[in-house]
């Protein structure tokens, strides 16, 4: 082997040991978290993947590497360049280590800490000078540590090297020889169509909080239209989500069950339980309907959730989106390729992972959404003009917006305030992350009028699908059914959603069911649950609803009827893990009548709202009034005792 030869094999030996180490202490770091949700036997392809993936990087990395030592030869007499390849070495050793040792720092004491371009340079440029200047300063002994150090990595780099040459087929046979996972019958036996049913559209705004909606009394005017479009339709105004973030939530639409049933409490957690046989897309293609989902957010994509097979049309949430940055471009190619069949397939691109920061670094900033509802009603509607089903059919259609970042068109983009400030997604998320750790208000208020003033944006997008439906004569035999999934905070110094928070700003959703034909609308403020909405999908279709959903139909209430009043119930159990473990760690609310009780579970600490008296819930009335709060807990450990028999398998 030549010198040249030489040098690019040793520097890719040492940043491929470099690079292996970090990813063997970052796996001991995700499997911590991974282990709630999922088994070791599922962590395997996940860390085969990344290992395949951060090995390439790191043959880029050693190319880029080795090219400017090529250059540096040049300036060397051929007499002179000894010791040159082991003095670069030493650089590149050096500057790996106080990088890393830098991110790992701020990982530890500031992980959603955000700097300016001029501090990252400055850092940037503090590393490169401190490794010169080391380098320079041990340069006689570089040629000795460097022999050293190759001496010492040998072992790494065959154990290292081993365990690349066995990810290869691994991630190989996980990608396209393994048998794709079925939670359905593959065949199911379908009835002749019965057209007098109606079709069923279900719409959910991702993040959409009724809170910040016009039509629910909101003083900005952020759905002009859904105020109009509701005057003819069955609008509640008590309608509580299943918890305060996607995949819990999105499970309950799916299941009619509450998260402590369906056990669906993580980001890439297990299938909700008996999703095979007990789900809403299930009985409605058993029954007849032709069933379509067009989901934006890959977290909430039927095939995520473990459905896809009750649906005749389901393209991937990737279909629905154009990414800009390097992030979202690589996120899209992995979550086309790997996203269905190996967990964590976007390992080395997740915001606490060192490449995703580099390429955020080297990205470009953007202004408008990526994830424009028109492209998911697009694909809804270019199925009705190119290929309509023959039976009446049952569409999803979950949109990311208004989901962060909040980045309206023009001329949505500034009519609520005229600020320059937050119009571009970094500029967002350094607000963000700086506003979680150190709360300004008058920040937050720019950052929720940008979130206003994509609602408003949302609502003319709606308008105009409800316009192509009236179009094409598709409104005289369906319901429409809009809602989301969660709320969205901006208050209490809490940010989003997602997290130990139950306020009503990530809890109240909106829930309005639209009718064919209906002329007078009404108001309902009874109390409903998401679990109900299922339950109510089934009742509109002429189909009972089954023993195992929670939830019941609201079309008594839509009719003018009465029915009996009972408790709704939210919770966040993201701190427990998701099989055959009882639950002793999140937050669970309740509703029950004015009363609303939000219980800490490990902290065993509560508050308790009058929401009638206090709709801001301002205050814990736990001390002044002990009996409902006690009242209240009963119901919640009543219901989580019931939850943890089943789990354990308890009569």
């Amino acid at each position: 082997m030549g010198p040249a030869n030489s040098s690019c094999w040793k520097i890719f030996r040492l940043i491929f040991t470099m690079f292996s180490l970090y990813l063997l202490g970052d796996a001991f770091f995700r499997w911590d978290g991974f282990r709630y949700y999922a088994p070791f036997s599922e962590f395997l392809p996940a860390v085969a993947l990344a290992t395949v993936l951060w090995s390439a990087v790191s043959v880029l990395a050693s190319l880029l590497a080795w090219i400017p030592l090529k250059a540096l030869e040049r300036f060397f007499p051929r007499g002179d360049r000894a010791g040159l390849p082991e003095r670069w070495m030493l650089f590149i050793c050096l500057f790996l280590l106080l990088s890393i040792t830098l991110w790992l720092g701020k990982r530890i004491f500031w992980e959603h800490g955000q700097t300016t371009l001029q501090v990252k340079l400055a850092a940037l440029s503090g590393i490169t000078a401190a490794a010169v200047f080391l380098s320079w300063l041990f340069r006689n002994r570089a040629v000795q540590w460097m022999n050293a150090v190759q001496d010492r990595i040998t072992p790494l780099v065959w154990l290292f090297g081993a365990w690349l040459m066995l990810s290869v087929p691994l991630v190989a046979y996980c990608s396209w020889g393994k048998e794709p996972h079925r939670t359905a019958e593959r065949e199911i036996i379908r009835p002749a169509a019965d057209k007098e049913r109606p079709n069923i559209i279900l719409v959910t705004f991702d993040a959409l909080a009724a809170e910040d909606m016009s039509v629910y009394g909101y003083e900005r005017p952020t759905t002009p239209f859904i105020s109009e479009w509701a005057k003819t339709a069955a609008l509640f105004t008590k309608a509580e989500a299943a918890s305060n973030w996607t995949p819990p939530t999105t499970s309950t639409l799916m299941t009619g069950k509450r998260a402590w049933t369906h056990r669906t409490y993580h980001e890439k957690g297990t299938r909700p339980f008996r999703i095979g046989t007990e789900s809403l897309p299930l009985l409605l293609k058993k029954n007849g309907y032709y069933n379509m989902a067009f989901i934006v957010n890959h977290l909430a994509s039927v095939q995520t959730l473990g459905v896809a097979e009750s649906f005749d049309v389901a393209p991937p949430a990737t279909a629905f989106s154009t990414p800009v940055s390097l992030v979202e471009i690589a996120d899209a190619f992995l979550y086309r390729r790997f996203g269905e069949k190996i967990r964590l397939y976007n390992w080395v691109i997740k915001e606490n992972f060192i490449l995703s920061r580099m390429l955020s670094a080297l990205s470009g900033d953007y202004a408008v959404t990526v994830t424009p509802p028109s492209k998911a009603f697009a694909g809804f509607l270019d199925i009705m003009d190119d290929n309509p089903p023959a039976q009446p059919f049952f569409a999803w259609i979950h949109l990311f917006p208004p989901h962060f970042p909040y980045l309206p068109p023009e001329p949505f983009m500034g009519m609520f305030d005229s600020s320059p400030q937050f119009r571009t997604r970094k500029s967002q998320e350094r607000e963000m992350w700086i506003s979680d750790a150190r709360y300004n208000e008058a920040a937050v208020g720019i950052l929720r009028a940008r979130y206003d003033e994509f609602i408003s944006y949302c609502d003319s997008q709606f308008e105009d699908f409800i316009n192509e439906l009236q179009e094409r004569d598709l409104l005289k035999n369906s319901v429409i059914i809009l809602s989301s999934d969660h709320g969205e905070s901006f208050q209490r110094r809490y940010l989003r959603h997602g997290g130990e928070h139950l306020y009503e700003q990530v809890t109240r959703i909106p829930l309005i069911i639209k009718e064919p034909g209906r002329r007078g609308g009404t108001v309902i403020n009874d109390l409903a649950g998401q679990a109900d909405i299922p339950a109510t999908i089934l009742a509109l279709a002429g189909i009972p609803v089954p023993s195992w959903m929670e939830g019941r139909s609201l079309v008594p209430l839509m009719k003018g009827a009465d029915i009996e009043q009972r408790p709704e119930f939210s919770m966040n159990l993201q701190t427990n893990p998701s099989r055959g473990r009882r639950i002793t760690k999140g937050v669970i609310a309740v509703w029950d009548g004015d009363y609303k009780l939000i219980h800490n579970l490990e902290e065993k600490t509560s508050l308790l709202f009058n929401l009638k008296n206090d709709p801001g819930e301002l205050e814990n009335l736990v001390d002044r009034e002990p009996e409902a709060a006690r009242r209240l807990l009963s119901l919640i450990r009543d219901g989580l005792g019931k939850a943890n028999d089943s789990i354990m398998n308890k009569p």
